[in-house]
């Protein structure tokens, strides 16, 4: 849900940016874009378009020395970018969904091959393992914040863009896909729970222990 939510605010910039697009000379279209023309291209800022004919298969030429590039296939190695203006509304909602992505992930993965040393940390935390698991995904709300920032403010048409961003967000914790990472290294060791006996409550107190 996450990766189409990012997926349809991509598509809607595109479809806004959709139209002739004129290039300075020395660079070239692709896509809505304009790139250097050569083996390493690098975007370059589009310009007004002014009109102008082709000539032959080239660029055709403005009155005032612009070149109107004609529509070409996209170089390799080249890629589309679009900045997006989102509402903080629709960051918050990638924000939680993140959230909601990375708690779902950790009961999965952490309560269906929980070992010794999870059950011992639902034993001191006083949790069951689904609810101590959603409490340190939930830790990691910053970096979803971080994340939502990313994919909701920029697009680019590069296979496993969003990906590349959520590594961004996520990769010091073995987060490489989205959903993925170490939720525990979000955050402080969670509390470990009091359970006191009323015994203990008079030794406290220094008071005596009176038996029934």
């Amino acid at each position: 849900m996450l990766q189409a939510l990012v997926l349809a605010l991509a598509c809607g910039v595109a479809s806004e940016a959709a139209g002739q697009v004129c290039c300075p000379t020395g660079c070239v279209q692709n896509n809505n874009a304009c790139v250097t023309a050569g083996a390493n291209p690098r975007a370059c800022q589009a310009v007004p378009c002014t009109g102008g004919g082709s000539s032959g298969s080239g660029s055709g030429s403005s009155g005032s020395g612009q070149t109107v590039a004609q529509p070409i296939l996209p170089l390799p190695g080249a890629q589309a970018c679009f900045d997006l203006q989102p509402t903080q509304a629709t960051i918050n909602e990638v924000t939680n969904k993140c959230i909601s992505s990375l708690v779902a992930n950790a009961q999965l993965i952490g309560c269906l091959f929980e070992d010794d040393a999870g059950k011992a940390e639902d034993k001191r935390t006083g949790l069951t393992c689904a609810k101590r698991q959603a409490a340190l995904a939930r830790q990691c709300a910053t970096r979803c914040a971080q994340f939502a920032q990313l994919v909701t403010h920029k697009s680019c048409s590069t296979e496993g863009f969003t990906d590349q961003q959520w590594f961004v967000a996520f990769g010091d914790l073995d987060g490489k896909v989205v959903g993925s990472a170490r939720v525990a290294g979000c955050g402080p060791r969670l509390k470990t729970a009091i359970s006191i006996s009323k015994s203990d409550t008079l030794k406290q107190k220094n008071l005596p222990s009176v038996r029934p």
